[in-house]
C-alpha cells in the first residue's frame, strides 16, 4: 500500500467521512509540495552536461535546488549579474564548469560557466549506484530536494493532520477554525520533532 493511500484513509477516518475527497489530491500535493522547503525529500541524480552548451537540465521533479557538482567540483550558484562581473564575455569560455547562475530554475535548467569543453559519457548502472560507484567522470550530479508522490512512511501522520487543517480551515458545511487550527500545531509539531 502506498503512502498517498496512508494519508488518504488516516484523513478519512480522523474526519469520520467529512473529508472531501476529491480536493484531497490538491490538498496533499500542496502539503507535499511545502516540505520540499523544509528538505525532507533530498536525493542527488546524475546529470548530463554537454559540450558547447551552456544550458544544462535539471530533473523534471526538483522542488529546490542545494547543490550542483561537476565531476568533483561543487558549483559556485551565482546571479547572472555576479558572473558577468568575474569574466566578461564568460557566456564564450570553454573549459570545465566551475560556477552556474538559477536565473532559469524555474524551467528546470541552469547555465553553467564555463560552457563545458565535453559531452558526459554515459553512465553505467553496474552496481546500481549511478552517483556512487557507477559514476562516470564528465558527469554532474544535482542535489535536490523532490515532490514525490508517495511521501516517507513515517511524514504520514503529520502530513494527515496538515492535510485536515486544509480541510477544516476551507469554506464548506463542516468548517472548524478550532479543530483546524488544532491539527495545524500538532503537525507542524510533528514534523519539528522528526527533524
Amino acid at each position: 500500500m502506498s503512502t498517498y493511500s496512508d494519508v488518504e484513509n488516516l484523513v478519512t477516518l480522523l474526519s469520520n467521512g467529512q473529508a472531501d475527497l476529491t480536493l484531497f489530491p490538491r490538498i496533499y500535493a500542496d502539503i507535499v509540495s511545502t516540505l520540499g522547503a523544509g528538505l525532507w525529500h533530498t536525493t542527488a541524480v546524475p546529470i548530463k552536461f554537454t559540450e558547447g552548451q551552456s544550458v544544462v537540465q535539471l530533473p523534471q521533479n526538483l522542488l529546490s535546488l542545494l547543490q550542483v557538482i561537476y565531476d568533483d567540483t561543487v558549483l559556485s550558484l551565482l546571479d547572472l549579474r555576479d558572473l558577468a562581473m568575474l569574466r566578461n564575455g564568460w557566456r564564450n569560455t570553454s573549459g570545465n564548469p566551475v560556477a552556474a547562475t538559477l536565473e532559469s530554475e524555474t524551467a528546470k535548467t541552469i547555465e553553467v560557466f564555463p560552457v563545458p569543453a565535453r559531452t558526459s559519457p554515459p553512465v553505467i548502472p553496474v552496481h546500481g549506484l549511478p552517483v556512487g560507484q557507477d559514476y562516470a567522470p564528465g558527469n554532474g550530479i544535482s542535489i535536490h530536494s523532490e515532490w514525490r508522490q508517495d511521501i516517507l512512511p513515517y511524514l504520514t501522520v503529520p502530513v494527515a493532520l496538515l492535510c485536515l487543517w486544509r480541510e477544516y480551515s476551507r469554506e464548506s458545511a463542516h468548517t472548524d477554525v478550532a479543530f483546524a487550527a488544532l491539527c495545524k500545531e500538532l503537525g507542524q509539531f510533528l514534523l519539528e520533532s522528526l527533524k
